[in-house]
């Protein structure tokens, strides 16, 4: 109850003053508003600007910027020191890291305690207070009221340059960034072997400037307070807070963690990244991949459509001639050695559901998805039975997952079902573009499809992925690949829908107190963190469960979706869990799955 009526209040407070820059008469309508709740015996709730979190797991960074602290290294490991990481991707495939920053004192390290909110980091020492906080984007702040800071870096002189005629200012010029002790309140000391900085206050205050540039940087006066740059910074998230799906009661200490961590993953547009893109992750995968943006595509479209079609199209501005979108994208690179799945027109289905894209958009659209699901037919058909194959694990986004283990290339019902869905959506969207016979012919080559997907791949008691050329299949797979039809299953044979959801719902033999594994645990393939042979996912899960709810099973749909949101609730928002323990594994702050826990939590609001 105390977490709805904050939500309710917020929304009513907040609405009609979104807009507004008077600061000032938003906190005499908070005064007002605590007064109230005070005087009725209610307690007034935190919003989003004070939740804590695990610097450890969840990454301290700020909505549009490519820089992050975390404590922890690519190993995972938490030596306790503030990580400052480059996510512009600058450094492919390599360690991120431009600096590690400590409180420092007579140049030794001291000891140092870290709590973080998504307003700011703070290092509590005997000496003081550090704090780290985000004035903009481009701009991190490093404060201090006693302790000394020691920045460790790459600070050999083909990097480094101290700015002329500016004592205090040193650029980064690998990673493109300037360091500037602001108000000129101690000064920078290198050590004799060039490795780092260190800085000691003077008149007990010192506050570093750290400002992320693109091309090339000039001297500047940095005259925004910590105050101001705080009180934006709520407000932000205020309005952010505001356009996070509603959930449950119970969940709302994960919504409001899920909301941080889409918030703060969202960079601007810079190089190749075209618009506002919303970042896997800013621990260690900082890229767009090109199926993982459409769940976050999805968890936008409840109240914030522009951002969602933004997230959605960032991959379509990069198709090529032949209609193949790039398997990921960052501000320097794009890779083209493998696609992902064509889950895209599902998406597009799912955005039409929760807004009404504009006539512009679906025309803007159409004929991207045309040409990304002519791209299957025409360059992934090599045996030419109308039946696409993927050529390498990773296009199917079962990196490693036991169907493949056939050779390649390999023919599934996954990527029919896909194509199926995606033919389907575009038969509506060219039926409200005026394309009649478009969407007839969509609708009839869908059909035409499905006949085949059943005649190759069901073997008379479950979906099985095949060698294309041999006809080869893993005897030995279990995988929940096989259960993906499922996201069509309102079009297939009730007999078919029917085995398949019998057995989903057999104890143990996908399903586990948390969900769907994606190996099934009496596999012999199956590994508690072997990536795609068992833990669970948030992908299929939110594929499936689509397609049960579709399929009429409702009360399964429902079932797990509150098994993955328990699980999310009690243990983060993890790349992948254990099937069997829900212990979260791999990335721990994963906006697919932030994503999904807000989609699916929402969606038990409506039972």
């Amino acid at each position: 109850m105390r977490n709805e009526l904050c939500r309710n209040c917020t929304k009513m407070v907040n609405q009609p003053f979104k807009n507004l820059i008077n600061i000032s008469a938003t906190k005499v309508i908070y005064s007002v508003l605590s007064l109230v709740l005070f005087m009725t015996g209610t307690a007034y709730c935190q919003n989003l600007s004070n939740i804590k979190f695990d610097i450890s797991r969840v990454p301290f960074s700020r909505f549009g910027s490519y820089m992050a602290l975390s404590t922890a290294d690519r190993d995972h490991n938490d030596p306790g020191k503030i990580r400052l990481n480059d996510l512009s991707g600058a450094k492919f495939s390599a360690n991120n890291t431009v600096l590690t920053i400590e409180p420092w004192h007579e140049q030794q390290a001291v000891p140092v305690k870290y709590e973080a909110t998504p307003l700011q980091v703070q290092g509590k020492t005997t000496l003081g207070t550090l704090t780290f906080y985000f004035e903009s984007p481009e701009r991190l702040h490093i404060m201090s009221d006693g302790p000394g800071v020691y920045l460790k870096g790459n600070i050999d002189g083909s990097n480094t340059l101290r700015v002329p005629g500016n004592k205090n200012t040193w650029k980064l010029r690998d990673e493109r960034m300037a360091l500037t002790i602001k108000e000129g309140v101690g000064e920078f000391k290198t050590e004799a072997n060039k490795t780092g900085f260190w800085v000691e206050p003077e008149q007990g205050h010192l506050d570093i400037v750290i400002e992320q540039y693109h091309s090339d940087w000039l001297p500047v006066k940095y005259s925004t307070s910590y105050a101001e740059s705080i009180t934006a910074l709520k407000q932000q998230l205020l309005q952010w807070e505001n356009g996070t799906a509603s959930v449950p009661a119970a969940y709302e200490p994960g919504r409001d963690l899920a909301a941080y961590i889409n918030w703060s993953c969202i960079v601007k547009p810079n190089g190749i990244i075209t618009r506002y893109g919303m970042l896997m992750s800013k621990n260690w995968m900082f890229n767009i991949w090109s199926w993982d943006n459409c769940f976050n595509a999805i968890s936008l479209s409840y109240h914030q459509p522009k951002l969602s079609w933004d997230q959605f199209m960032v991959v379509f501005d990069h198709q090529d001639s032949t209609g193949a979108l790039p398997d990921y994208i960052n501000p320097h690179h794009m890779v083209w050695e493998f696609r992902k799945p064509p889950i895209h027109g599902w998406t597009l289905g799912q955005l039409m559901e929760h807004f009404q894209p504009t006539q512009k958009q679906l025309a803007e659209v159409y004929p991207k998805l045309v040409k990304w699901t002519n791209y299957w037919f025409t360059y992934r058909d090599g045996n030419n039975n109308g039946l696409p194959e993927y050529y390498h694990g990773n296009d199917s986004g079962w990196d490693n997952g036991s169907a493949l283990d056939v050779e390649f290339p390999v023919e599934g019902p996954d990527l029919a079902a896909f194509l199926i869905k995606q033919m389907e959506v575009l038969a509506k969207v060219a039926t409200k573009l005026g394309k009649p016979k478009d969407a007839a012919y969509w609708n009839k080559k869908a059909g035409a499809t499905l006949n085949k997907m059943i005649a190759n791949f069901w073997d008379g008691e479950k979906f099985v992925s095949k060698n294309a050329l041999t006809g080869k299949v893993n005897k030995d797979s279990k995988s929940l690949m096989a259960y993906l039809p499922l996201l069509i299953g309102d079009r297939l044979p009730k007999k078919i829908r029917d085995k398949m959801v019998e057995d989903l719902k057999k104890p143990g033999n996908f399903l586990t107190e948390h969900g769907l594994a994606t190996e099934s645990p009496q596999s012999k393939l199956y590994g508690a963190d072997s990536y795609w042979r068992g833990p669970i996912w948030a992908p299929p899960t939110l594929l499936i469960i689509d397609g049960l709810n579709r399929s009429g099973e409702k009360d399964f749909a429902h079932q797990l979706a509150e098994r993955f949101s328990n699980m999310c609730e009690a243990g983060g928002f993890a790349e992948n869990f254990d099937a069997v323990t829900g212990q979260p594994l791999r990335d721990p702050a994963y906006t697919w799955t932030s994503s999904t826990f807000l989609i699916l939590a929402h969606q038990l609001l409506e039972k």
